[in-house]
């Protein structure tokens, strides 16, 4: 399935990546006001945002990792294809990984103490992160994915997306919430989409218990006013 039925079937269809770039512009546009609203010493909300901010940040490093590794190298290769663009990507990316790098361990250890210094740093870090983020992810839809659309074929693109997703985290809870974080800001043609793509368990888990699960989740992380 696609998300646009009427495009053509030997190109990738790169609008797929464009859902992806929906949900990290959204959760890391948030991440820094979430954490900045833990209080000193809520050590039990600490955790449980310590562990939403983790998880995202996993979802980021690991759709970068793919791009890294299965989409600028075969770009890189067509002799048609500038190799500026490609460059630029990378050290873009140098530059968000330099940022996830210093950030996680901090996260990791403010998810146990709740103590407001290595809070204030890490929403620092969150903030200086989030523009450059959107400057990559904005030059990317831009630039990029027209040059992945006509020089790609649907099999390099299909291995980079499957190579995604098989670096994501294999336990089902964690599973659930990134699909809701990808399917929250999607449009109905992309909602059936990344649904289609979901193995059969993983979407009957989703219509069973996912949609309680992520709601839940918001309102825990968020609060009380989100919803999905």
């Amino acid at each position: 399935m696609r998300i646009d039925e009427t495009a053509p079937r030997r190109k990738p269809e790169v609008a797929q990546m464009i859902v992806i770039h929906k949900a990290l512009r959204r959760e890391f546009r948030l991440l820094p006001e979430i954490v900045a609203g833990v209080p000193a010493g809520d050590r039990s909300r600490a955790r449980r945002v310590a562990a939403h901010a983790e998880l995202q940040l996993r979802f980021l490093h690991t759709h970068h990792d793919s791009e890294d590794r299965l989409i600028w190298p075969n770009l890189a290769r067509r002799t048609e294809v500038t190799t500026d663009i490609v460059d630029v990507m990378q050290r873009q990316h140098h530059t968000v990984d330099e940022l996830v790098t210093e950030v996680r361990p901090l996260i990791q250890r403010w998810g146990g103490q709740a103590d407001v210094p290595t809070r204030d740093r890490i929403v620092a870090l969150l903030v200086a992160l989030h523009p450059v983020l959107q400057e990559h992810l904005d030059l990317e839809e831009r630039e990029v994915l027209p040059l992945i659309r006509e020089h790609l074929t649907v099999d390099e693109w299909t291995a980079a997306v499957k190579d995604a997703e098989k670096h994501l985290p294999k336990n089902p809870r964690s599973g659930l919430l990134l699909a809701g974080a990808v399917l929250e800001d999607g449009t109905d043609a992309e909602r059936r989409w990344f649904l289609h793509e979901l193995p059969g368990p993983a979407r009957l888990m989703w219509r069973l218990v996912g949609r309680s699960l992520y709601r839940s989740h918001l309102r825990t992380v968020r609060g009380p006013a989100s919803h999905s």
